[in-house]
């Protein structure tokens, strides 16, 4: 799993072409979705600020990491993501329900049988999706701010090795540089 993750999520941040910014803006508009609860509209919200921020405000980011880091929230993470979100969403609207801990929040999840789709979606919507909603932000912010910085560092010394490297090829392959210039 430790490979699968390093291989999908950190070897195509390394091997950028691109500059750090560029590919840092995507990693961070990615990991910004991944940590909130919109599953399903991720890779909308994902375009729409792309698009947004290239348009509006010049900013062009990396599309395709985007989309490769919004798996931080994945089938493995995304129940204690959600809980986090939700006891979090609780504390800042200083509700009394975080007393009840996971299960109060598992039987949320567990409406009444008798009511129909729209009331139970409804209801669940305004017993977990405010306060999930809501937790999540600071958890999003956080996220893609440590992120963007993260990787415009990690590039930014990786560009800086590569580009000690070549020069110090460069030195050994000139004439009176190291190899046959004498």
């Amino acid at each position: 799993m430790v490979r699968w993750l390093r291989y999908r999520l950190l070897i195509p941040v390394f091997r950028s072409r691109q500059s750090a910014e560029y590919t840092a803006g995507g990693v961070a508009n990615g990991v910004f979705w991944g940590l909130t609860p919109s599953v399903g509209l991720q890779s909308l919200a994902i375009v729409a600020t792309w698009f947004v921020a290239r348009k509006a405000f010049g900013r062009d980011s990396s599309l395709v990491q985007a989309f490769i880091w919004v798996w931080v929230n994945n089938p493995l993470t995304m129940i204690p993501l959600y809980y986090a979100f939700y006891v979090t969403g609780l504390w800042l609207l200083g509700d009394a329900r975080l007393a009840g801990g996971y299960a109060t929040f598992a039987d949320l999840w567990d409406g009444p049988g008798d009511a129909n789709w729209f009331a139970r979606v409804r209801d669940l919507a305004a017993a977990v999706g405010i306060p999930m909603a809501l937790g999540a932000m600071p958890y999003a912010v956080v996220g893609a701010g440590v992120s963007y910085r993260w990787t415009v560092s990690v590039l930014q010394r990786r560009h800086a090795r590569l580009r000690d490297r070549h020069e110090a090829r460069s030195r050994l392959e000139t004439p009176g540089g190291g190899r046959g210039g004498q």
